[in-house]
């Protein structure tokens, strides 16, 4: 089989880069490979039974559960994947093997990155501390501002145009969701601060009335998320279905259940396509291309390049140095409560996703310790009327247990810097999916602890501004491996990274890499809107090389 452009992976990265080249050459011959089936979306009468039965239309049809990894292995079950190391990186459940990847379950959530996050090193040998294994990205905010903006508009993301977090060239799509009357809460005790801590409208993915005939949204915040039937939350499968179902691209073609084993060389410079597991007839096959897009994740995409060329590339494309899946970077989700003693107001969730955060300790003045962001997440304050009412509470008790005391929450995540020691490679093992499993290694820094101290002690303020009483941890910190990055970084040099600032594998001509894996660092942000953001720009560079 021949293409112009083979792509490893089908989500969201994969997604932009494609609907960007071909919006200009819908000509172009591209071939996707993904290692997942397909599930339905959009469907009504799934969303009906979710509605009825709380449980995920991927559950009943026995594929949400068979598109994630398993958990570690244990003396009671077999299990997929290794862990080594002082902190454990979950795996189960933080990425899907699916027809448009993780945005088939993820939040939405689209932060921009702020413009001292492309400089982590700079700013660290400022402040007279020592950056260890931390580098800069090779550019600066304002080259990915415009990205930034075209991304907002590719996912269609609602926020606040006035917000002035981060600079901005031009407005969100959508306005944003209004603050719910529980945001309230911590908006006043943001205010009683001595330095009034800022807030804002968190920017997210869902469509609002576009007033055109397309297959997205709007939203009608019916809280049901996790299976949206109108397509108003982004998930890169409604996009790819578009693509596929649209008669202007003839030469555009996705191969589900394709598991990608090796990128195939004639030289050590010079790929000549790859070769992938078809399981659908369980051959193993060859697609010769162009072009090379890894797109396959922080994870897989650092293990493709290390099991690939061996016969030209000792350790992997691109690894001379022995940096292919070092740096293995996530987000620490933490989660902290406390207890209204009353509820007069009856508050209750409203939305299915947060409206409400606090973006002030995401700062240069907190980037040496690590900076975070705070969250009211829609699980606040915790009522379950359904609950109330299927045990046989009467109307009266229902009210009287809501004004009561209540639980209330703040979650949120943390950056943490990069370290050599910390990384993904292959296991000779293979999971249930024709895969190679996952030897994982991580360490957190020895003043990670000692930090976390300091963010308890700050939402326990927080807290007693607002009057709640019993603060303290809700549920351990997460360390999932839901925003994995940097394994391939980005660089000026192969000492010091994987790909050049064009997301091209240093030494190599024509093979690419497209995802979190190329981040030179995380910040304290989803990475879904700067990932979306780099695929539009190495859209615009291989439209240059195509032309040239």
């Amino acid at each position: 089989m021949q293409t112009e452009i083979v792509v490893i992976g089908s989500g969201v990265a994969a997604t932009a880069l494609i609907t960007k080249i071909l919006a200009e050459r819908p000509n172009t011959s591209i071939t996707v490979l993904e290692a997942g089936g397909k599930i339905k979306l959009r469907d009504w009468a799934l969303f009906q039974n979710y509605l009825i039965t709380n449980k995920l239309p991927f559950d009943n049809q026995n594929i949400y559960d068979s598109c994630h990894d398993l958990s570690y292995p244990d003396r009671d079950k077999p299990g997929e994947n290794k862990f080594e190391g002082d902190t454990e990186i979950p795996m189960v459940g933080a990425r899907a093997f699916l027809y448009g990847g993780s945005t088939v379950h993820w939040g939405g959530w689209s932060f921009r990155l702020k413009p001292e996050d492309f400089q982590l090193r700079t700013s660290l040998k400022n402040k007279g501390i020592a950056p260890g294994d931390v580098i800069d990205w090779p550019f600066g905010y304002e080259e990915m501002e415009p990205y930034y903006h075209e991304a907002e508009h590719f996912i269609g993301v609602s926020g606040d145009s006035e917000d002035t977090t981060t600079p901005r060239s031009g407005k969100y799509p959508f306005p944003a969701f209004p603050f719910t009357l529980e945001d309230g809460l911590f908006i006043d005790a943001f205010k009683k601060f001595t330095e009034p801590v800022s807030y804002s409208h968190l920017p997210i993915a869902r469509y609002g009335d576009t007033h055109a005939n397309n297959s997205h949204g709007p939203c009608h915040t019916t809280g049901l998320c996790k299976y949206c039937p109108f397509g108003a939350r982004f998930a890169a499968a409604n996009n790819l279905d578009d693509l596929v179902q649209s008669a202007r691209y003839p030469h555009l073609q996705i191969l589900t259940n394709a598991i990608a084993d090796e990128i195939l060389m004639d030289s050590k410079t010079h790929a000549t396509g790859v070769k992938y597991l078809n399981q659908k007839n369980g051959a193993w096959e060859t697609i010769h291309a162009n072009i090379i897009i890894n797109a396959a994740g922080a994870i897989e995409g650092a293990k493709l390049l290390q099991r690939s060329a061996l016969d030209r590339w000792k350790n992997g494309i691109g690894n001379d140095y022995d940096l292919v899946g070092r740096f293995l970077i996530t987000h620490p989700y933490f989660f902290y409560k406390a207890v209204l003693p009353a509820n007069p107001q009856m508050l209750q969730p409203e939305m299915g996703f947060p409206t409400l955060v606090s973006r002030y300790y995401d700062s240069p003045a907190e980037q040496h310790k690590g900076k975070f962001i705070l969250v009211n997440p829609p699980s606040s304050p915790k009522v379950n009327l359904a609950r109330s009412m299927s045990n046989g509470k009467t109307r009266d008790e229902i009210i009287k247990s809501i004004q009561t005391n209540t639980t209330v929450q703040l979650q949120g995540l943390i950056e943490v810097f990069s370290d050599r020691r910390n990384r993904v490679v292959n296991s000779e093992k293979k999971n249930r999916f024709g895969m190679r499993e996952t030897k994982i290694d991580f360490y957190k820094s020895g003043d990670f602890d000692n930090r976390m101290k300091e963010v308890e002690a700050i939402t326990k303020t927080i807290f007693g501004h607002m009057n709640a009483v019993d603060p303290g941890i809700e549920n351990a910190i997460s360390w999932r491996a839901d925003h994995a990055a940097c394994t391939t970084r980005m660089s000026n040099s192969p000492e010091e990274g994987v790909v050049n600032p064009d997301l091209k594998v240093h030494g190599t001509s024509n093979i690419y890499m497209c995802s979190n894996a190329v981040f030179s660092s995380l910040g304290a942000v989803n990475p879904t809107l700067t990932l979306t953001a780099l695929s539009l720009r190495l859209g615009s560079h291989l439209l240059n090389q195509l032309k040239a």
